[in-house]
């Protein structure tokens, strides 16, 4: 049996015969279409009721799902029992089986997490583009177009859809140019306002020699973006215009431009941040035999948080996102309510959360209703940032959820390992610790950034203000440098200033400078180059990693006090 929801509800029994699916309730459609949106989690009755019904709830909601849940079984499997069901009640709840029954919506899924496991440049993603666009070529559940159950699910085909329209129209681009501008040109009639269409478009109909069609794609561009988000088109959409204004002017021929890598497309108009880097990391988060506990380390400015952001990205509906940060007193519990609250738990589960105790650990028939959340058919994440801090309830909660629930897989984010010494969350284990680096210069090449490793020394959180005034940076790399060394000792700090103001310098250098032994300079050392705030040169000396730390560092340091350094420097030559 097939269930397809990608375009008009449609069911297919195993001959290829049509079910009556059209025939069903309008109430019994929408229950089915939420349980396909949600295949990979099971929906609690109170859940599944809140998304059919909204705030109109039915006196006896429970016996109007069971009513619905029947008509479906009777109009679809006839012939049906509880063991060929594709609808499975399961913890007073229901789940879409899709062992049971093919579910487009699941294929579509699973074609976009194999993307991720497949290295930049092999063939087979096309493969897989092509498949992902065969089957999203119409968006879910047209019959509920406002439905806030079925937004979310329209914009991951959407997402899925444009990505593999701008790949194969790139990938299509140096022998079928019609076709390359054909795909780009269903990419911008999706995504109006991704500027990627746009340069697909523009790039296609320049190869094909059409340059006053160039210009009409860029003038639709302008007036979209113009109009809806009041900003103009990008200066390398504004250069193609340029070089095809050229070409006609000079009655040439102008080549077309290179294919342009494309990004990874994200619902949202509003500026975002590039994502760049950790493909390792996420690879080995989405595998198929994720640890079950993973603890993402690195200093301030690492990009922890960002990084469990991106693994949210590429794992949509699978993942809860909690900071255990403000965790204390009333709130200590406020990261779990955070991670129910994204993965979509029962109202009861979260209920559970909210009367708990500010000093009394979660009791059993509490921890098995949330554990409910976590009862999928794939891997789900729960993710804490912040988490050093979890009391000793909490990391006995989490040790629970993750002996009771086989599919769950606990993320924890903080700065080092030693932060956990002696503290509860400890007692987790540390089965697998990634430590996030600063990203390498072929990691930024994507910003086609000259200098841009040497201003942020790869720090993400400063690659992120590298280019925006110059204030902001300062602040951040000031921010970045302090919260780096707050753990040292105090002559670590001095060493920074040093080396901020008379450039890379020895041990012995040091020691003169700030007045402590060498074996002291020496530790400081090795916990600066540790923490990425400087670099160890080739001739033994060491200097900052990045350019605006060093600057951000050295404007702190009066004139008088440079002075009186070098003066020293050149004293102890």
């Amino acid at each position: 049996m097939l269930v397809k929801v990608l375009g008009q509800l449609t069911v297919v029994d195993s001959d290829g015969g049509l079910l009556p699916a059209g025939e069903l309730p309008r109430r019994a459609r929408q229950v089915l279409a939420v349980l396909a949106a949600r295949h990979d989690r099971i929906q609690s009755k109170d859940a599944l009721a809140d998304a059919v019904w909204g705030e109109d709830l039915p006196g006896n909601h429970a016996g109007a799902l069971e009513h619905y849940v029947s008509v479906i079984r009777r109009r679809l499997q006839p012939q049906g029992s509880p063991a060929t069901w594709f609808i499975v009640t399961r913890s007073g709840g229901y789940l879409f089986d899709t062992g049971r029954a093919a579910l487009d919506l699941a294929g579509l899924r699973q074609a976009v997490r194999k993307l991720d496991t497949l290295t930049p440049g092999d063939p087979e993603q096309l493969r897989v583009h092509e498949q992902i666009l065969g089957l999203a070529r119409e968006l879910p559940f047209p019959e509920d177009p406002y439905a806030d159950w079925a937004e979310p699910v329209r914009g991951e085909v959407s997402v899925a859809a444009v990505n593999a329209l701008l790949k194969l129209s790139s990938a299509a681009l140096a022998e079928d140019p019609p076709r390359s501008l054909r795909l780009a040109q269903e990419a911008v009639e999706l995504n109006p306002f991704l500027e990627s269409g746009y340069h697909a478009a523009m790039t296609a109909a320049v190869a094909m020699g059409r340059p006053d069609d160039a210009l009409r794609i860029f003038e639709r561009c302008r007036q979209v973006l113009d109009s809806e988000l009041g900003v103009a088109p990008s200066a390398e959409l504004a250069q193609i215009k340029r070089a095809v204004l050229a070409s006609r002017s000079s009655d040439l021929a102008a080549p077309a431009p290179a294919p342009q890598t494309i990004p990874t497309v994200r619902t949202s108009t509003a500026p975002h941040e590039r994502f760049l880097g950790r493909l390792t990391e996420i690879r080995l988060m989405v595998e198929p035999q994720t640890p079950p506990v993973v603890h993402i380390v690195g200093p301030s400015g690492a990009g922890k948080s960002a990084f469990l952001a991106e693994l949210g990205r590429h794992t949509p509906g699978r993942i809860g996102i909690g900071d255990a940060g403000p965790a204390v007193g009333v709130l200590r519990l406020s990261w779990l309510r955070s991670v129910l609250t994204d993965l979509e738990a029962s109202p009861a589960a979260i209920e559970a959360v909210d009367r708990a105790l500010p000093d009394h650990p979660l009791g059993q028939a509490e921890l098995e209703l949330i554990a409910a959340t976590f009862e999928r058919p794939e891997q789900v994440f729960l993710a804490v940032d912040d988490a050093r801090d979890l009391d000793a309830s909490s990391v006995a909660e989490l040790a629970w959820l993750s002996r009771h629930c086989p599919a769950l897989r606990i993320v924890l984010a903080y700065e080092y390992p030693s932060q956990i010494t002696g503290r509860p969350l400890a007692g987790l284990g540390t089965p697998v610790v990634m430590r996030l680096s600063p990203l390498t210069a072929e990691e930024l090449e994507p910003l086609a950034t000259p200098g841009v490793r040497e201003l942020t020394g790869g720090i993400p959180a400063l690659v992120a203000v590298a280019r925006r005034p110059r204030a902001v940076a300062d602040a951040v790399a000031m921010q970045v440098a302090r919260r780096r060394t707050e753990w040292m000792a105090p002559p670590a700090w001095e060493m920074l200033r040093v080396c901020a103001v008379l450039g890379d310098l020895g041990a012995s250098e040091l020691a003169v400078l700030t007045g402590h032994s060498v074996t002291d300079v020496l530790t400081c050392v090795d916990a600066l180059v540790h923490a990425h705030l400087l670099n160890e040169c080739a001739d033994g000396k060491v200097g900052h990693a990045s350019a605006l730390v060093r600057d951000a560092v050295a404007a702190q340091v009066s004139a008088a006090t440079v002075l009186y350094l070098r003066k020293q420097l050149a004293a102890a030559s």
